[in-house]
């Protein structure tokens, strides 16, 4: 609710109870079509007052702390629910511009400004803007402010002072991701996360409960989370490498590697929590020895699903291994003493470096991965799955 204006160049100072957690979206509630478009934007984020402890994230906390890794969460559960725990969360606000309406606005506060600078005590200068918003036409995409590439930079990065937070979400398998998704703009966004679905927790801080059994959630796991103007969706986001077929850790029963040698003990559900200190915790072990290809050119087994590319022909990228292996010592035994390190080794990380899985972020209207029209650009990012001894540093 809008109590009051603030006068040029003071302040207004709003007050409010939270009586409930949850993210939620606030902006300019004077002239919204040229505000909002200048960026007078942002996400309200309120934790529980109850917060859940659930063993899942308990037991990932004890793998972070076992690699170094410091927690960095706001809260254990987004919401008072024992459905809504988290390891990570990131923060999304999409966000288009219309360069026309800002080139307008530009315009006039040169001529204010000049106008002023050369008036006589006679001569009345505007003191407001007249700009036209319509029809709206963006060419600009953004998440959190950024366009790919630069949301692929980090945080705080000295090039964009004015947009300090990234699109680069980092992960391990198995530990459940809350994005917080707002659409801060006019248009609506829809924001499609490769590598899995998303479990809707709530929007606008309402949780979507069971009509048939209200202490269960029953929010919907989207292909695609559509980011309606100003409304925000919470969510959960994991990723394990179950269903892919094939060890995606490279290990091998009869490698003279330790690490290759890991054990996969199936818990109830088949995933390997039996020590959250292995570096393959959080193993779908169905898929444990399983081999990736046919005819094999390192340290694996043979008899597998598929045949990999031809190395020259794979795409390369800073977090990308040049395998489909987690871990860096999984990416050396891809190649085999012998072998050629993948190109990727050579170009953003070492071959005992960061090698891990990059899934693409991206908005599904396809004109707004592009930036001014030229692609690739705009709502673009990409989710880093990182095997368990890579620490993700989340300290800014």
């Amino acid at each position: 609710m809008l109590t009051q204006e603030a006068a040029p160049g003071g302040s207004v100072t709003y007050t409010f109870t939270a009586t409930s957690p949850g993210t939620r979206a606030y902006y300019s509630g004077t002239q919204s079509d040229l505000q909002v478009e200048m960026g007078m934007f942002g996400a309200v984020i309120v934790l529980p007052k109850n917060p859940v402890s659930c063993a899942a994230s308990t037991s990932n906390l004890l793998a972070e702390s076992h690699w170094g890794e410091t927690d960095w969460r706001l809260s254990s559960s987004a919401y008072d629910h024992a459905s809504s725990c988290y390891d990570r969360e990131y923060l999304f606000q999409f966000s288009e511009m219309d360069l026309r309406i800002h080139n307008q606005a530009d315009e006039q506060i040169q001529a204010i400004k000049a106008c002023n600078s050369a008036a006589s005590s006679s001569t009345a200068c505007p003191t407001q803007l007249n700009v036209i918003t319509e029809p709206y036409s963006p060419a600009y995409f953004m998440v959190n402010g950024r366009s790919m590439p630069d949301d692929m930079d980090p945080n705080y990065a000295a090039e964009y002072p004015h947009q300090p937070y990234n699109g680069n979400p980092h992960m391990h398998p198995g530990e459940l991701v809350l994005l917080r998704i707002i659409g801060q703009g006019r248009w609506q966004h829809p924001f499609h996360e490769h590598g899995n679905h998303v479990r809707i927790l709530a929007r606008d801080g309402n949780l979507i409960l069971s009509q048939s059994d209200p202490t269960k959630l029953a929010g919907p796991l989207l292909f695609t989370t559509t980011t309606t103007p100003g409304v925000a969706m919470d969510g959960i986001f994991y990723w394990t490498g179950k269903g892919l077929n094939w060890d995606v850790y490279g290990h091998n029963s009869t490698s003279t590697d330790g690490l290759a040698k890991l054990a996969c003990t199936p818990d109830a559900n088949g995933y390997n929590t039996g020590d959250p200190t292995a570096v393959n915790y959080f193993e779908w072990c169905a898929d444990h020895l399983k081999p990736l290809e046919k005819a094999p050119f390192g340290d694996v087994a043979s008899n597998g699903p598929m045949t990999l590319p031809d190395a020259n022909y794979l795409t390369n990228g800073t977090w990308f291994g040049g395998s489909a292996y987690l871990g860096g010592d999984a990416t050396t035994r891809a190649v085999g003493a012998t072998g050629t390190t993948p190109p990727a080794g050579t170009i953003g990380n070492s071959p005992s470096g960061e090698a891990g899985f990059a899934f693409m972020w991206h908005s599904h209207n396809e004109r707004e991965i592009t930036t001014n029209n030229v692609f690739p650009g705009g709502m673009m990012m990409m989710m880093l799955v990182d095997s368990r001894e890579f620490i993700i540093d989340e300290s800014n």
